[in-house]
């Protein structure tokens, strides 16, 4: 391994020019199951009440599994248990620290991050999730059976149905 000095790290490397081109067909591909799973899980929370199923770090993780089902954070394990790691810190953090603060905010993200790490289930999404309690006053733990967790599991199905109809897609890559 290099050793690189603190400054030549932050000068990062030159590697725009070796990224291959998008092809149409996966920008496609990817918005559409984008769109797929954001109108399910809203017709499913919000229009029709049928299962709480939806919070906002959802969109991040349609980003993920639909433009990256290849990506480590995109896989089953990372999306479900991510989520549910942190969706368990924020209520837990909200029940300690009842007033949202820097500090509860602080704890909820570092903690959640740690446990993701730890778990091998980082999914950069659920940075946000345990956020969600903190500043919206969430402390009823059901929240995260519903939506947190009948939200990952969703997206996870309709990922592996959505990007394995698509001959040059694979989704999982693995499952745990």
């Amino acid at each position: 391994m290099i050793d690189l000095t603190y400054w030549e790290k932050i000068k990062g490397e030159k590697v725009l020019s070796g990224l291959p081109k998008p092809q149409m067909s996966d920008a496609v591909a990817s918005g559409v199951g984008g769109l797929l799973i954001i109108s399910v899980l809203y017709l499913l929370h919000g229009e029709f009440e049928l299962l709480p199923s939806f919070i906002i770090p959802f969109g991040a993780s349609a980003v993920l599994v639909f433009a990256a089902p290849w990506a480590p954070f995109s896989q089953p394990r990372n999306v479900i248990l991510g989520h549910l790691l942190a969706a368990l810190v924020g209520v837990a953090i909200y029940s300690v620290f009842p007033l949202t603060s820097w500090l509860a905010l602080a704890l909820a993200n570092g903690l959640a991050i740690f446990l993701m790490v730890l778990f091998k289930a980082v999914h950069p999404p659920a940075g946000a999730t345990p956020l969600l309690p903190v500043l919206t006053g969430i402390s009823d733990f059901t929240w995260i059976m519903a939506p947190v967790l009948t939200g990952s599991i969703i997206i996870v199905m309709i990922g592996v149905l959505y990007n394995n109809l698509i001959k040059k897609r694979r989704y999982p890559v693995f499952w745990y």
